[in-house]
């Protein structure tokens, strides 16, 4: 079955081969192909298989100039058997189509079960537009030549790319709605690298947490609200405060208190007179006349909070690093839905989280009247935009490879006082690093003949490199903080430095101290090295 969004783009292809745009690979029958639902952790690699130039093709559901990857990309270009051993002698042509839809559990699912899905299919199939497209999303450049309509169905995954190991994805909160537990006995589980994933949130409510803690000393007196400089300056919530932030637990901003004794030792007005313990609003009230730039009165003092669909790898990583869950099985606690006192949506793609904390910030619409039908599991539509919002305080989940150059207005957070940098992660006082793998069935299934076993190893074996994710997060995790994104895993066997190199990003600690990945373990000193900085 093929789903065709309609629309006469034939004005347009005239208009492209009019100027001289060319296919750098006819729209023909690729000789090999890859099908890879799940998360985009991996996306940038896909291209070290290729020799040549590379096409990118996108979806859109309207013009060409909307193309985006947030459900489903491809590349296409040329690969022989210096970048893949064991392809017979020559060139072939290469089609690896992604699906971001559904995240993470939804691919794991496809290759564990054998559910079939919607991909572009190839560049015929595809009906697709020249077109030198650039989509932006949270100030990342994504270009693309290609713009494209249709997605087919029936199609069989070859492998799924989850931003944790597959061992994790089991529980309600963790899998998609109707569907059932990953079982990972019949699955070749390959991590690649350590993933650097944040806790972003609004500019507004990042400039009163810095407020509130230039004042309370958890960071330096002389930090200004609005600070985009200096990496001290970057506010702190604690494990125990996220846990009940995203379980539901903590509703209002103004639940959270302020010891502002040695700062302001008259007190401020708060509390029905004079106190030196103000909510975080009234401190902001306070402090919104000497910062008018950078503090204002929010709309309300809810919490706000832009989560992911149920098995959405970044949040499954969360679950498991931060609440616990479900690896204290019962003890854990549930993340929150709506329907509570705090404000709960459903942000259903990376560049939806953008958009998420985007339109709680700024009052804009770009998650606010939008639909979650594409995406399985039945959740609810984000508000509409007659729904009054902006200049609200929310919180969410998000990888550190995006909004680098701070394009959109939120910003990520310490966890227990330290940054979401490679740097605090090798030296294990980041808490919340995942192991992201790409995962499929075991050689005999029959999913993996026709080379597609050769095209999975090779990717493997240069994805996990650390020379691959030190140029990664060159080229998209520099924030002002300092570098995030990725670490590449000891467990891969690369040797960690004894002290921390930044030529070397090499993770001292291991969720696969036993031998196989267990998202539930607390990472330990690999013992393969027995090395570690004590700093």
């Amino acid at each position: 079955m093929s789903v065709t969004h309609t629309r006469n783009f034939l004005a347009v292809a005239i208009l492209a081969s009019a100027a001289g745009g060319a296919w750098a690979l006819p729209p023909s029958t690729p000789d090999l192909t890859l099908y890879i639902p799940g998360s985009q952790a991996n996306d940038p690699n896909y291209a070290n298989l290729c020799t040549g130039s590379i096409d990118y093709y996108f979806h859109t559901t309207s013009t060409p100039s909307a193309a985006n990857n947030n459900n489903y990309s491809a590349i296409y270009c040329e690969t022989n058997s210096t970048k893949v051993s064991g392809l017979p002698a020559g060139t072939k042509k290469l089609w690896i189509s992604r699906r971001r839809l559904g995240a993470s559990f939804v691919g794991l699912d496809a290759v564990t079960n054998g559910t079939q899905l919607t991909y572009l299919k190839d560049p015929a199939t595809a009906v697709c537009t020249a077109f030198a497209g650039d989509f932006v999303s949270a100030g990342v450049h994504y270009p693309y030549q290609y713009a494209c309509t249709t997605v087919t169905g029936g199609i069989t995954a070859t492998a799924a790319t989850s931003d944790a190991t597959p061992d994790v994805f089991h529980g309600s909160d963790n899998v998609t709605p109707g569907l059932n537990d990953i079982n990972t006995s019949g699955l070749t589980v390959r991590a690649l690298a350590g993933h650097i994933i944040g806790i972003p949130v609004t500019l507004k409510l990042r400039n009163a947490l810095q407020y509130a803690e230039s004042l309370n000393g958890l960071i330096p007196a002389d930090c200004v609200p609005g600070d985009d400089v200096r990496a001290d300056c970057v506010p702190s919530l604690s494990k125990q405060q996220l846990t009940s932030l995203f379980a539901g637990q903590v509703v209002d901003w103004t639940s959270i208190h302020v010891d502002v004794s040695a700062s302001l030792p008259g007190g401020i007005p708060g509390g029905g007179g004079t106190t030196t313990t103000p909510n975080l609003a009234e401190l902001v009230a306070y402090g919104a006349a000497s910062h008018p730039s950078a503090l204002s009165n929010p709309l309300d003092t809810t919490v706000h909070i832009c989560r992911r669909e149920n098995g959405a790898g970044q949040q499954v990583a969360v679950l498991a690093n931060i609440l616990q869950y479900p690896c204290l099985g019962s003890a854990a606690p549930s993340i929150a839905v709506p329907g509570g006192l705090n404000d709960v949506g459903y942000a259903t793609s990376l560049g939806a989280v953008d958009n998420c904390l985007s339109d709680y910030n700024d009052g804009s619409n770009k998650w606010f009247g939008t639909s979650n039908a594409a995406t399985a599991g039945g959740y609810p539509d984000p508000p509409a935009t007659g729904v009054p919002h902006g200049n609200q305080w929310a919180i969410g989940i998000q990888t550190t490879e995006r909004n680098a150059t701070r394009g959109a207005n939120y910003r990520f957070i310490k966890i227990d006082g330290a940054l979401p940098t490679v740097e605090q992660s090798y030296l294990g006082h980041y808490p919340l690093v995942s192991e992201y793998a790409i995962s499929w069935k075991n050689p005999g299934s029959g999913s993996t003949g026709g080379y597609k076993l050769q095209l999975l190893n090779a990717l493997v074996n240069v994805s996990k490199t650390p020379a691959t994710v030190s140029a990664r997060n060159n080229a998209n995790s520099n924030h002002y903080f300092g570098q995030a994104g990725y670490i590449a895993l000891s467990a891969n066997g690369y040797a960690p430095s004894e002290t921390w190199d930044p030529t070397n990003p090499v993770t001292p600690y291991t969720h696969a101290a036993s031998g196989t990945p267990n998202a539930c373990s607390i990472p330990v000193v690999n013992p393969d090295f027995g090395t570690v900085e004590l700093r």
